[in-house]
């Protein structure tokens, strides 16, 4: 997922309708369900019509951290692959796709990008618990924003990490002191934290967060 948002909240003007019903969700089963509806556009009004660049800065970003192509990276509500996609290009090869929605899951396994994905709930700290696989890094663009994730769920997902991983997020300006707190409280050293642009000429911004993991 790689959403449009306005540094005060609000979706941009130029959104889709399913945007702002994503800004308005209230549980897993409407984020579920807006998804699965929202799938088979998805790519064509988030890519496409409003231009997001924020999946492949996340990714890009990750590269300029992590030399070694081969690690294990998992993506955190990986919708249609987005960041997989440029993860792949950049040499990436082991990657695993988390995300709520079956019909997004369809789509990025359509890409080629993935060796496995999966339906899970970032939310449900027993659910992440129950994953036996570690990996060395993370990525995720679009999921830490309003009405979707939040810092709430940082120790559930840190607990996927092996110690020193490296991790690339896209966290929304509302998000981000929260995930802040939640991150220094365990320890992870932020390396950067710049709010910049996710589509170019615009002032909807994300904070791309690079941190680390503690050993």
């Amino acid at each position: 997922m790689d959403h449009v948002r306005h540094d005060n909240g609000n979706v941009s003007d130029d959104a889709p309708p399913a945007l702002a019903r994503a800004r308005r969700l209230t549980s897993t089963a409407e984020a579920t369900a807006l998804y699965d509806d929202w799938a088979a556009r998805y790519d064509h009004d988030v890519f496409e019509v409003l231009g997001v660049t924020g999946s492949s800065r996340v990714a890009d970003l990750l590269a300029e951290r992590v030399g070694d192509r081969s690690v294990e990276v998992v993506d955190l509500g990986c919708g249609t692959g987005g960041v997989g996609r440029r993860l792949r290009e950049l040499g990436f090869d082991d990657l695993t796709g988390l995300d709520l929605s079956r019909a997004m899951l369809a789509v990025a396994r359509s890409t080629g990008a993935y060796r496995s994905l999966a339906v899970t709930d970032l939310t449900d700290a027993d659910e992440l618990g129950t994953r036996t696989q570690r990996f060395d890094a993370a990525v995720s663009a679009g999921t830490f924003t309003t009405g979707h994730v939040t810092a709430d769920a940082v120790p559930g997902i840190l607990g996927l990490l092996r110690p020193g991983a490296t991790f690339v997020w896209a966290i929304a300006p509302a998000l981000w002191p929260d995930f802040e707190t939640a991150l220094i409280d365990r320890r992870v050293a932020i390396v950067s934290a710049a709010a910049e642009p996710i589509r170019p000429g615009s002032d909807d911004v994300s904070h791309m967060v690079v941190a680390t993991v503690p050993t």
